[in-house]
């Protein structure tokens, strides 16, 4: 099954509706807060491919509101990776330490 641009538009769109309406019925998946930035992204890389100078101002705004909304996950992810490098660190310190006799 192929799909042209309107079925993505379509999905896209019915999923986006869907997002919608859960949010108005009060069951807050964090996604709508989401939206916006990502959606500014989208349309500053457009501008930007358009070749357009205000595109570079709304993707680094959208960008930059983006940062903000993720920076609990980035901070996850910067604190598995800082134990991830400390283990390889040991790993590697243990793994010398064996040769030397």
């Amino acid at each position: 099954m192929s799909m042209n641009r309107s079925k993505s538009w379509a999905l896209i769109l019915i999923t986006v509706g869907f997002l919608i309406g859960v949010h108005q019925v009060g069951m807050h998946l964090h996604v709508m807060g989401l939206l916006i930035p990502v959606a500014m992204v989208g349309l500053g890389y457009v501008g930007i491919r358009n070749g357009k100078k205000i595109g570079w101002v709304i993707f680094g705004i959208g960008a930059l509101v983006l940062m903000t909304k993720l920076s609990g996950l980035l901070a996850i992810v910067f604190a598995v990776w800082l134990m991830y490098y400390g283990y390889r660190l040991l790993k590697n310190q243990n793994d010398s330490a064996q040769f030397k006799l």
